[in-house]
């Protein structure tokens, strides 16, 4: 398994942001909640000619200043979502990021500090192979890759889209206002979360995966960087054979079937050296604090992502703030404590710019129509990593 950042680091677009002005906030805004690909109607639903949405959309993706990543829906390809924190002996973390990962039906990884030393894996594997993964978990502590594991069945994770009006007419460097964000947490609604989930409600194959994966790099990617990309992956030179079929595909099959859940967007407001990447793993007292815990997300000007985890009221939440809101941010962890929201928090520092990424590469996983996961599989894949 090889690590490519195949899109950006994050940490690039902090130069980028500063280019981005309130119009652009608004029509990112409205992208988000409407769709990356789909602009008609979006200039009348936010009130700007078409030729000036146009122009700024353009903008974005010649300067990438942000950019679209679609996320797909991992329960209709068949797949369920499981988060692993894992231990390790210091100075082994990158070996053993490495052999958990030997297989790609992972989906992110980020090699963590604070309360273990370790990694953070989030796997997609089919629900019937909990046990494999399991198996094969244990087998990595076994072999001292590992030196314990804990793992939780979660949904898949959901980016709120960070609160761009924070940013809107303000000069130098604005502060958020952690404390008052607490306050106000009562007052949020609260963000169903259901978990009712069905696995393996689409028809799918394999030319739809790399469909996906080229969506989940950029959604607004064109058809023929896609048609392409498919001809790069599978080797086969005549590449304008693939333009009916992935015009066809995204057209009948991609957005009907709804195997794109919903769309991430992509930008970075805080200056790469002084951020700070923090995980947590958060258990509130009631599904009431969760939900308002979420809802409230929407309200921070950082980058946030979660998992909840099934059929309790825990998530595993990411946070990238500035440095000099550390403090503040951490007596917001204690007051939720305090007023009764929050039971209990395990924090995890991380390293964005390094130790984190995101796996597009599921497809290769799949074989003569069916996923190719088992205990047996990923043991092959293990025994052939290289020794370094």
């Amino acid at each position: 398994m090889s690590y490519k950042y195949l899109v950006p680091s994050i940490i690039d677009y902090s130069q980028k942001f500063s280019q981005l002005t309130p119009l652009d906030f608004k029509i990112i805004k409205a992208m988000h909640e409407s769709g990356a690909s789909n602009l008609t109607g979006l200039a009348e639903a936010i009130s700007i000619p078409e030729q000036t949405l146009s122009y700024h959309v353009r903008r974005f993706e010649k300067r990438d200043l942000v950019r679209f990543r679609s996320l797909a829906d991992e329960a209709k390809l068949g797949l369920k979502s499981y988060s692993v924190i894992a231990s390790t002996v210091l100075g082994k973390e990158g070996i053993s990021s490495r052999t958990m990962t030997c297989f790609p039906l992972w989906r992110y990884l980020a090699i963590m500090d604070g309360h273990k030393r370790g990694n953070y894996v989030r796997y997609a594997v089919p629900p019937d192979k909990e046990r494999d993964l399991k198996t094969f978990l244990t087998e990595l502590e076994k072999r001292k890759m590992i030196c314990n594991f804990e793992i939780q069945p979660t949904t898949s994770p959901t980016y709120p889209l960070l609160n761009l009006d924070f940013y809107s007419g303000k000069r130098g460097t604005p502060m958020f206002d952690w404390n008052g964000w607490v306050k106000d947490l009562d007052s949020f609604s609260e963000k169903d979360t259901d978990e009712s989930v069905s696995y393996g409600k689409a028809d799918f194959d394999l030319y739809d995966l790399l469909i996906l994966r080229c969506l989940e790099i950029n959604a607004r990617t064109s058809q023929r960087k896609v048609v392409n990309e498919i001809s790069r992956i599978l080797n086969d030179r005549k590449s304008r054979k693939f333009i009916p079929l992935v015009s066809r595909r995204i057209r009948e099959s991609i957005k009907p079937k709804g195997l794109i859940r919903c769309c991430r967007t992509y930008l970075f407001p805080n200056p790469g050296p002084t951020a700070l990447f923090f995980m947590l793993q958060l258990t509130f007292h009631s599904r009431s604090s969760l939900q308002k815990f979420i809802s409230g997300l929407s309200y921070v000007p950082y980058n946030t992502s979660y998992e909840k985890v099934l059929d309790k009221n825990t998530l595993f939440a990411r946070f990238v703030i500035p440095s000099h809101e550390w403090s503040n941010f951490r007596k917001a962890l204690t007051e939720l404590q305090q007023r009764g929201h929050l039971e209990d928090f395990r924090l995890f520092f991380g390293d964005l710019t390094s130790a984190a990424w995101d796996n597009v590469e599921i497809h290769e996983m799949f074989k003569n129509g069916t996923w190719n996961f088992s205990y047996g599989t990923a043991i092959e894949m293990l025994e052939k990593l290289p020794t370094k």
